[in-house]
């Protein structure tokens, strides 16, 4: 498969607690520093998250491909294959599947809430492609139930 592949996967925020150590020559204990009471009230915001109008129409593909997953599934996938192209139009076939494996064996068909509105959605996704690399002939979304997904294009016929 030649292609173009965009992987995202799930923010993580990471947090780390910076401790001091004091040596401590005698047996009393070393006093604390009092902490001034606007300063220990102040939440700590996490860095938001960056804004990717990508991602945000991944996840409504996902949302819809959702409805027909089970209980169990680890891998879900979507499949858009050009069936015909103009110059001036082109049609689309979507096919659907997840397994409850990992690495996909044993594929079961998927029955997505409207198979037509996610291979319409997936073809969208060309607007965050640059314009040479529109013209791909497959495209292959997959989804993990680790929150993570990857999109594969196919330029060859």
């Amino acid at each position: 498969m030649h292609g173009i592949v965009i992987r995202s996967g799930a923010v993580l925020l990471l947090a780390a607690a910076v401790g001091l150590a004091q040596a401590q020559t005698s047996a009393k204990p070393v006093a604390a520093k009092p902490v001034p009471k606007t300063a220990a009230k102040k939440p700590i915001k996490p860095a938001a998250p960056e804004e990717n109008p990508g991602v945000k129409d991944v996840e409504t593909i996902f949302a819809c491909v959702a409805q027909g997953l089970p209980q169990g599934w680890q891998r879900a996938w979507v499949v858009v294959t050009e069936l015909t192209a103009d110059g001036k139009e082109r049609s689309f076939e979507g096919k659907f599947h997840y397994s409850l494996d990992p690495g996909g064996a044993n594929p079961v068909a998927l029955v997505p809430c409207n198979a037509r509105e996610v291979a319409e959605r997936v073809y969208a996704l060309n607007e965050y492609l640059e314009y040479e690399k529109r013209q791909w002939k497959a495209a292959t979304l997959v989804f993990t139930s680790d929150g993570k997904f990857e999109l594969k294009y196919d330029y060859t016929r």
